[in-house]
């Protein structure tokens, strides 16, 4: 598809300088993959330093009809950040100021090109932290999260990026610089555009600012390690923790495949049993020491009474404990070290019903070629079902492929939902239709159009391409 990049960067180097434009082939290749690692160079990459910049770039972008690819940390797991189309990657690593720590109202104002793990690190001198903090904090950008509404471990206590976003500011694909939300806890006047456009995937606006919620730093943190010898058992084992009335920050689950993988790649799956047929991590954390050991001790009860469990214990110390959330950061590196190419369905469950889909997935996997690596956020029943496969071979790939969508039913039929956290992307786009209505998909076109009419905002992303 031809664009006229000579006549945007002209333009560009009006008010940008020359190391803020990339037009060489070298440069262009850093920016053309995210973690999917699916690839599609761009024809040029700006990386602004300012709100009046981003608003610049879109609107000459607007005016000769390039599409333009927000990005952040290109963390994602669902392709949104690929420039699918070439155009313009308009990058925001270069925006990433601090902007304002209010420790009497408890938030923060950042730009978009914040990495978490820097957040987090700054606020942990205030005895604060910004809940959300998906696996990948150590690379991830504040404005990616929001733009995909990312989830994370904690999520089954303390909600998603979402749920802690009051106030954006962002450029519309015309130029315009628009506020939505605020300071103020409570805010109902008109629609909730800042939930709007927090998980719309850089498709309606480019997030320039974002004023954030934060909570105080739990002052004590328990971790349970459990080992059994059944993934089922482990379901019910995440079950009855809730119905005894224990609210765990964090609740994670590896398989036996997923725990070889680490150990067998990784230095920090040493300490790991290779003989258990599932490891879970469960987290609690609080204010108040008697409290938070109370409900280690049920926690570790529960499992001892669950006729699966190979090994309960809490972990010794901080240390201990950190390594053992280390293995399972490190799950999907692990994986991807076997060396073979592999499909991800991110799919979620009502919590009650995740004993039934690791069933499920168990009984797919056994009807197939291809190896299924189950892990993920088992406390909100959101299941990272990694499927394994040589891409080189033509009856694995197709099998893959046939897994997906049958992992897809499932869930759907489970009253599951398609994504519960990387988003639609290109990668789940086309089975959009098994979880949404004709009419469902079609509103949300409209609400693009009326953002971005001429659609060029990260375009061939959520839409279904036979839709």
């Amino acid at each position: 598809m031809h664009y006229d990049i000579e006549s945007f960067v002209d333009i560009a180097k009006t008010f940008l300088r020359h190391d803020q434009i990339i037009t060489e082939k070298e440069g262009l290749s850093h920016f053309s993959y995210d973690a999917t690692e699916i690839r599609s160079i761009p024809h040029v990459v700006v990386l602004p330093e300012s709100t009046e910049e981003v608003s610049k770039i879109m609107r000459c972008a607007y005016d000769l009809e390039i599409p333009v690819t927000p990005q952040g940390g290109r963390t994602g797991l669902s392709g949104g950040a690929i420039p699918v189309v070439g155009g313009i990657v308009l990058s925001l690593v270069k925006m990433n100021r601090i902007l304002e720590i209010d420790t009497k109202n408890l938030q923060i104002v950042v730009e978009p090109g914040v990495v978490a793990a820097d957040l987090q690190g700054t606020l942990k001198g205030y005895n604060l932290f910004f809940p959300p903090d998906p696996s990948s904090t150590v690379e991830s950008t504040i404005g990616g999260n929001v733009a995909e509404n990312a989830g994370y471990t904690r999520a089954v206590k303390y909600g998603v990026t979402r749920d802690y976003i009051l106030g954006l500011e962002a450029v519309l694909p015309d130029g315009t610089i628009i506020n939505v939300g605020g300071h103020t806890v409570k805010n109902v006047t008109g629609y909730d555009l800042v939930a709007l456009i927090t998980g719309s995937e850089g498709t309606l606006a480019v997030i320039t600012k974002i004023i954030c919620k934060v909570l105080p730093m739990p002052r004590i943190r328990r971790t349970c390690i459990v080992y059994m010898d059944d993934l089922i058992g482990a379901g019910d084992f995440v079950v009855s923790i809730f119905e005894k009335g224990i609210t765990p920050c964090a609740i994670e689950l590896m398989d036996n495949y997923c725990i070889n993988c680490v150990a067998d790649y990784l230095p920090s799956g040493e300490a790991l049993r290779r003989d258990a047929e599932v490891l879970v991590l469960v987290e609690i954390d609080g204010h108040h020491e008697v409290a938070i050991f109370d409900e280690a001790k049920d926690i570790i009860d529960l499992a001892n009474k669950n006729r699966h469990t190979i090994e309960s214990r809490l972990a010794k110390d901080e240390m201990e404990a950190e390594k053992f959330w280390r293995i399972r950061r490190d799950t999907l590196p692990a994986l991807k070290a076997k060396g073979k190419d592999h499909l991800e369905a991110d799919v979620v469950v009502p919590r009650y019903k995740l004993t039934f889909l690791i069933q499920a997935i168990k009984e797919i996997e056994r009807s197939h070629i291809v190896k299924i690596a189950t892990f993920g956020h088992a406390g909100d029943g959101n299941l990272h079902v990694t499927i394994q496969y040589r891409k080189g071979n033509f009856k694995e790939t197709e099998d893959a492929y046939t897994v997906l969508e049958e992992v897809y039913k499932k869930t759907i039929s489970m009253g599951g939902k398609l994504t519960g956290e990387h988003g639609v992307g290109i990668t789940v786009k086309n089975y959009l239709n098994l979880q949404m209505s004709k009419e469902e998909i079609e509103l949300m076109k409209r609400i693009k159009m009326a953002f971005d009419p001429k659609g060029l905002l990260n375009p061939k992303k959520v839409f279904p391409d036979h839709l």
